[in-house]
């Protein structure tokens, strides 16, 4: 049976992995025919949560479409350290006998399968307790239905609840999907459930004080990697979680997370002043004036008593409705919404920058209070101040400290450059509504998550002292904090220790500070995700800033080192990394091309995406590559969770593997850490290590933690603890 079937099986929230194996004869030999490998063809999660204790109920169905009866062995591996009690296990409706092996017996029985098989695989589950049981028949062309029932502890850490759902498929199952999948997570806590998030999938997610529903379907959910969820719950106003990263020998990665309240009274909420500045120029006629209409007066739906408000109109020239700012109360605001419906008409050019100079000017001098400015434009400057410097430097002379300005475009027939630094310059972001998509759901989502500030001018302070140093930590400027809506910030460390941060910010025109203890270790590689997060918004801030301010070298090069380390397409990694050749790494030979440099060889016409072409979407200030280019960096600005790029050519698909916190890079039939292709690796020593040889065992016995990256292939180049170790099979 020459490649040997394994199938990797999704399973639960809680950290666990299955394959059924086949009985396999006692020989190194491998067997002569081949099988295909089983599918999974349906797999259902359900969890309850409670208090930290989980119940999961796993319902998987799987197809054997092999023309022969199989006997073989199911194993479901469980998280290192997991603790687990009162499980059941299922085929068919029967329940079945079932054995738990501790760790040892465990790695014992992968070790010997993997020798058998002579495939890697299964070194993944080395160092996990895993759940064993005999599966026969397994009918020709048939189906067995599996369900399993468990209950474990969950671990709570720097406030932080964690789940770990393995969707990795290693070795030949990184292609792997699963057909009908779907989990669904009911959480329960004796507080107020503050966040919900994943930083490795797209979820749902419903809550409502101290009760939680997650739900994540997919047909044909690609296995590539694992899914992680995190969940915090707090009385307190604004809530700190703390995940940490570090391997000990460089400086470490973080992610934290501020989380406000969910639920606030009216006196919890920060009274803001704010100006909607809407285009009305000939180029809006039509559904998208309709829309926008509409979208304005769903904003002036959501104001708060205590908010001042006022509104500008601009075409061919600015309109003021009131010549200073209006309290929201329900008589103004209905007045308003009359207004909004009845003399609101496109017409005429666009005045841009008298609109906001009239915005700027009605502001109150020396206000506590944010100043919002939301301003929905379609166009370019006609009428008026048109050049784009002119405008910003009338702006940045009329910005004040608590200007917060939010910039709307639509369609691509507008200056996005203009826009995006209008709002990068005044802690403000920018949508961008495409001519397909409701401009009134799009508005009326953003105004949900900013109507309701209850912290405003946020300072983070990181420690700073002879134990330990922070550094890089992005956003650079950090927003207003407001109702449910958490903010994450990522950063990098240096040294250990417990510490302390501090939340600073106004309630109301009060100065606040909020104090949270967290502990930095010298050595967690457990949260792998963080790396690549903090990584992805780095490069999003450096791609922002190339691209509003002008291209330079050193920026340039900081994102083509970060892209090849960690998977991230941009436009420089498609033409500038073909300027290097292969270098050498001492002890062993010049390495083939890797894939930074085959794209040299590859049609550009598979780079369907403008935003990895290079050049043009950089330098390009309007039209549909300069809005999908801002879109795109927004978007990583942003990451708090899964970022991919999903127009990135096949050929980058089919050569690039992330997993945990390495990337690799398939050159000929090898596998190559990105960090044993770095200058750095040039300075390390290289070990030479036959596939399945004893010192191929011993390095997984000395690293347990390496069996999930030997997983990944028979020859595999690897940088690990200070040392590259190159694999080959025979």
């Amino acid at each position: 049976m020459k490649n040997i079937f394994f199938a990797l099986l999704v399973l639960a929230l809680s950290s666990v992995q299955a394959r059924i194996i086949p009985n396999i004869p006692n020989t190194t030999t491998p067997p002569s025919i081949a099988l295909q490998p089983i599918k999974a063809k349906k797999h259902h999660v359900n969890v309850e949560i409670k208090n930290g204790v989980a119940v999961t109920t796993l319902e998987t169905e799987y197809y054997n479409p092999n023309n022969r009866l199989l006997e073989g062995t199911y194993l479901f591996a469980l998280p290192k350290g997991a603790s687990v009690a009162n499980f059941s296990l299922w085929i068919d409706g029967k329940e079945m006998p079932a054995e738990l092996l501790d760790a040892k017996k465990a790695e014992n029985l992968y070790i010997s399968i993997v020798r058998k098989m002579i495939d890697p695989a299964l070194l993944e589950f080395v160092g996990r307790e895993t759940f064993k049981m005999r599966i026969f028949p397994f009918p020709a062309n048939g189906s067995r239905k599996i369900k399993l029932t468990y209950q474990q502890v969950l671990t709570v850490d720097n406030n932080l609840t964690r789940y770990e759902y393995p969707l990795t498929a290693v070795g030949s199952g990184h292609e792997d999907t699963i057909g009908d999948f779907s989990c669904t997570v009911k959480i329960s806590s004796q507080h107020s459930i503050k966040s919900v998030f994943s930083p490795t999938h797209d979820i749902k997610v419903e809550q409502k004080g101290k009760n939680a529903t997650v739900t994540f379907a997919k047909n044909h959910i690609n296995t590539d990697r694992d899914f992680v969820l995190y969940t915090s719950d707090s009385n307190k106003r604004v809530d700190l979680s703390f995940i940490p990263f570090s391997k000990g020998s460089e400086k470490g990665h973080f992610l934290v997370m501020l989380s406000p309240k969910t639920e606030v009274s009216k006196d919890e909420i920060n009274p803001k002043d704010i100006v909607y500045i809407l285009d009305t120029s000939g180029s809006m006629v039509g559904d998208k004036m309709d829309q926008a209409k509409k979208a304005l007066q769903y904003c002036l739906h959501q104001l708060h008593e205590k908010d001042n408000f006022n509104i500008v109109s601009f075409s061919t020239e600015a309109t003021l409705y009131k010549d200073k700012l209006v309290n929201a109360s329900k008589a103004n605001v209905k007045k308003a919404l009359e207004y909004v419906e009845e003399d609101i008409r496109a017409r005429g050019g666009t005045n841009l920058e008298e609109a906001l100079h009239y915005a700027l000017d009605i502001a109150p001098k020396n206000s506590d209070r944010p100043y919002m400015i939301i301003l929905l434009t379609d166009g370019k400057p006609t009428i008026g101040v048109t050049n784009p410097q002119e405008i910003i430097k009338k702006v940045q002379k009329a910005s004040m400290k608590n200007l917060r300005l939010f910039s709307f475009g639509i369609g691509d027939q507008l200056n996005a450059k203009l826009l995006d630094r209008l709002a990068e310059e005044n802690k403000g972001t920018r949508e961008y509504v495409s001519a397909k998509e409701d401009i009134e759901i799009k508005i009326s989502s953003f105004v949900d998550k900013v109507s309701s500030p209850v912290l405003s001018d946020v300072q983070v302070k990181f420690p700073s002292n002879e134990d330990l140093r922070v550094s890089e930590v992005y956003p650079k400027e950090i927003p207003d904090l407001f109702k449910g809506s958490p903010l994450t910030l990522l950063g990098r460390f240096s040294g250990k220790g417990d510490q302390v941060i501090k939340v600073t910010g106004k309630v109301n025109g009060k100065e606040q500070e909020f104090v949270y203890e967290v502990s930095f270790p010298e050595q967690n590689t457990e949260n792998e995700h963080v790396p690549r997060l903090w990584a992805v918004r780095k490069v999003g801030f450096l791609l922002d800033q190339i691209r509003l301010h002008g291209e330079n070298d050193e920026l340039k090069k900081e994102v083509v080192r970060l892209a090849k380390k960690f998977g991230i397409v941009t436009p420089y990694t498609s033409y500038l990394v073909v300027e290097d050749d292969p270098k050498p790494i001492p002890g062993r030979p010049m390495p083939e091309p890797t894939i930074w440099d085959q794209s040299r060889n590859t049609n550009a016409a598979e780079e369907d995406d403008s935003f990895a072409d290079g050049g043009e979407a950089m330098d390009a200030e309007s039209g549909e590559s300069a809005v999908e280019a801002s879109k795109e960096i927004q978007k990583m600005k942003k990451a708090d969770g899964l970022y991919n790029n999903d127009k990135q050519s096949s050929v980058t698909k089919n050569k690039m593997r992330k997993v945990g916190f390495k990337t690799f890079y398939l050159s000929g039939n090898a596998w190559y850490d990105s960090d044993a292709l770095s200058k750095k690796a040039q300075k390390l020593t290289t070990k030479k290590i036959t596939y399945l040889s004893d010192a191929y065992f011993a390095l997984l016995k000395k690293y347990p933690k390496i069996g999930k990256y030997l997983a990944i292939s028979k020859d595999l180049t690897i940088e690990w603890d200070g040392t590259i170790y190159e694999i080959r099979a025979k």
